[in-house]
C-alpha cells in the first residue's frame, strides 16, 4: 500500500487498514467468489450486448469508442456500397482496454470512466511502467521520467477515486450529488463506502485503499483476455471447435450479421471443458503468479538431503511460474497445449477441465479473491467475440508474440496487428 499504491506511510492509516480490512474482504469474496454472486456481477457487465461495439467502423476518431482510440483501429476493407467491413487493430490494446470497460463500472457504476476519460491510460502506464520499479524497491523520487510520469498517473487516479467516493457518499446520504452524477448502478463500492463511513475513513484513505482494489480487479485479468485469445486463434482448427462446444449456451441470432440472443454464463463455466482447458494452459503460459507467506513460528522444512529452519518474521516466496515450466509437470512446456488439462472424471465419464498442478491465482487463504469473477470474465468476453467476430493477423501468420515479466499476468513484448470483421449467417 505504501511502497506502490502511495498511500500515506501513517499510523492513522495503518490502523484504518487494521479496522476495515476483515469487513471490506467479506464483501468481495461475497461477491466474486461465490458463484452465482460472481455470475451476477459478469452479467451485469452485459457482454452479449457490448461485444457488438467491439469494433464500430466508425472513421472519424471522436466516433469511436474508447478502447478502439488507444488501438489504433483502421478502416481496411469496403463492400460494393463502400460501407466498412473490416477493420485493422492493436488486439492487445483493443481487448484490455474493452474488458476493463465491462468490469470497472461492474465496481464503480457507469459515469466513473466516463466522467474520467483518462484513467484507464493512468492505469496501464502505472502498471506497466511503475509497479514493477516500486515493487523491486526503486526509490520514488528518482527523477526519471518513467518513474515521475508513473506517480503523476498514480496520483490522477487517487484523485479520481476520491472524487468518486465522495459522490457516493453524497448519495447513500441523500445530499445533493456533485455534477448530478449518476450513482444508481454502483456496484459493491456503495457497500465499501458502507465500510468506510462507519469506521470514520476519510476519503483521501477510501481513494488510497480502493486504487489497489481496482488494480486487482484488472492488472491481470485483461491481459490475460489477450493471451487466450492469441494462443486459441494460434491454434489450428480450435477456434472452430470452441465455437461448436460452446453454441448450446451461446445463442446467435441470425441471418444477416450475427448478434449474441442469449448466453447461459454458468454454463460457459460449467459444461465447456475443451474452454477451461485452454484458459488453464493460457494461465500456465500467460502469468507468474507468486505466493508470499511471512512466517508465524519455526518451521523445518526438509528438502532431499538439506533442512532448512525458518524463523519467525521470514517471508516465503512461491514463484509458480518455475512449476509451469517445469517439464517433468508439463511435457513440452513450451508448447501450448489446449487439452493438456482435461480428463475423463471416474464417476460420470465425461470430459473435465481441472487444474491440477496449476496454481494460477495464488494457494490457501490468502489466494486471490476475485478469482471466480475472473475467470468468467476471460471466458465470457472470449466466447462472446469468438461468437460473433472472425479474426485473422493482419502479417499473414498468427505468431503469439515473446512475454515480458509482469506484475502477475506477462505482458506481450510487442501487440498483434488484427483484422476484425462480423461474422455474417446467410
Amino acid at each position: 500500500m505504501n511502497r506502490v499504491f502511495g498511500s500515506e506511510d501513517t499510523p492513522e492509516f495503518f490502523h484504518k487498514i487494521e479496522s476495515v480490512l476483515k469487513p471490506l474482504l467479506s464483501i468481495v469474496e461475497r461477491e466474486f467468489i461465490n458463484d452465482s454472486a460472481s455470475t451476477a456481477a459478469v452479467q451485469r457487465g452485459d457482454v452479449p450486448r457490448n461485444i457488438t461495439s467491439l469494433v464500430s467502423f466508425a472513421e472519424r476518431r471522436e466516433d469511436l469508442q474508447p478502447w478502439e482510440r488507444s488501438a489504433n483501429v483502421r478502416v481496411v476493407e469496403r463492400d460494393a456500397s463502400d460501407k466498412p467491413t473490416a477493420v485493422e487493430a492493436d488486439l492487445q490494446t483493443l481487448v484490455r482496454d474493452f474488458g476493463a470497460h465491462i468490469a470497472i463500472p461492474v465496481l464503480y457504476g457507469k459515469d466513473f470512466l466516463e466522467r474520467n476519460p483518462q484513467f484507464l491510460d493512468d492505469f496501464w502506464r502505472f502498471d506497466n511502467d511503475l509497479f514493477p520499479l516500486l515493487m523491486v524497491g526503486v526509490p520514488p523520487w528518482i527523477p526519471l521520467k518513467i518513474i515521475q510520469d508513473g506517480i503523476a498517473s498514480r496520483s490522477r487516479m487517487t484523485v479520481a477515486l476520491e472524487g468518486l467516493y465522495r459522490r457516493i457518499d453524497q448519495y447513500q446520504k441523500g445530499d445533493p450529488v456533485d455534477f448530478n452524477a449518476d450513482m444508481s448502478d454502483v456496484g459493491i463500492a456503495t457497500e465499501r463506502n458502507q465500510v468506510y463511513d462507519k469506521f470514520g475513513v476519510s476519503m483521501k484513505h477510501r481513494a488510497d485503499m480502493d486504487l489497489s482494489f481496482v488494480w486487482g480487479q484488472n492488472a491481470n485479468t485483461q491481459p490475460l483476455v489477450f493471451w487466450f485469445l492469441a494462443y486459441i486463434h494460434s491454434a489450428p482448427g480450435l477456434v472452430e471447435d470452441l465455437r461448436r462446444e460452446i453454441a448450446p449456451w451461446v445463442k446467435v441470432a441470425t441471418p444477416g450479421p450475427m448478434e449474441i440472443s442469449s448466453m447461459d454464463i454458468s454454463a460457459l463455466h460449467r459444461e465447456c471443458p475443451l474452454l477451461k482447458s485452454a484458459i488453464y494452459e493460457t494461465y500456465r503460459l500467460g502469468s507468474e503468479a507468486t505466493s508470499i507467506r511471512r512466517v508465524d513460528r519455526p518451521i523445518t522444512l526438509l528438502d532431499g538431503d538439506h533442512k532448512h529452519q525458518l524463523q519467525p518474521g521470514t517471508f516465503v516466496s512461491a514463484p509458480f511460474s518455475v512449476l509451469q515450466n517445469d517439464a517433468s509437470y508439463f511435457p513440452d512446456p513450451e508448447k501450448f497445449v489446449p487439452d493438456r488439462f482435461l480428463e475423463v472424471d471416474s464417476e460420470t465419464g465425461r470430459k473435465v477441465a481441472r487444474y491440477g498442478k496449476l496454481r494460477p491465482w495464488g494457494v490457501g487463504p490468502a489466494s486471490c479473491k476475485g478469482r471466480t469473477f475472473a475467470e468468467k470474465e476471460i471466458l465470457t468476453i472470449t466466447a462472446a467475440l469468438i461468437s460473433i467476430w472472425d479474426m485473422e493477423p493482419a502479417e499473414g501468420a498468427w505468431n503469439v508474440p515473446a512475454s515480458l515479466p509482469g506484475t502477475g499476468a506477462k505482458k506481450p513484448a510487442k501487440d498483434i496487428r488484427v483484422i476484425l470483421r462480423r461474422r455474417v449467417a446467410p
